[in-house]
């Protein structure tokens, strides 16, 4: 890996943390070529009435890792979802 791509993903991390909104989250990224590994701790806030996860955090942790990913590989252009699916099979609950 270059220097000068080891910076992009720094730089990337460096972003995706300063974020306002992830200051409700306090997330760790890791951003490799390609790859982008997003972790939170859950808390009981993050919970819906019936006791699981909420679907708001799945759909941000997976919509911030794509973002990030498809990101480290384009240092010049800001990229944005167009679309994305998800398919829930089972609540997260802890």
């Amino acid at each position: 890996m270059t220097t000068h791509m080891t910076q992009h993903y720094q730089s990337l991390q460096r972003m995706y943390l300063s974020a306002p909104i992830n200051q409700l989250y306090l997330p760790e990224i890791v951003i490799t070529e390609g790859e982008a590994r997003i972790g939170i701790e859950l808390r009981e806030d993050f919970h819906h009435a019936a006791g699981a996860v909420h679907g708001s955090v799945y759909f941000k942790m997976l919509d911030d890792a794509a973002y990030f990913a498809v990101s480290s590989l384009e240092p010049e252009f800001f990229m944005l979802t167009a679309s994305f699916t998800t398919y829930l099979i089972r609540p997260v609950s802890s």
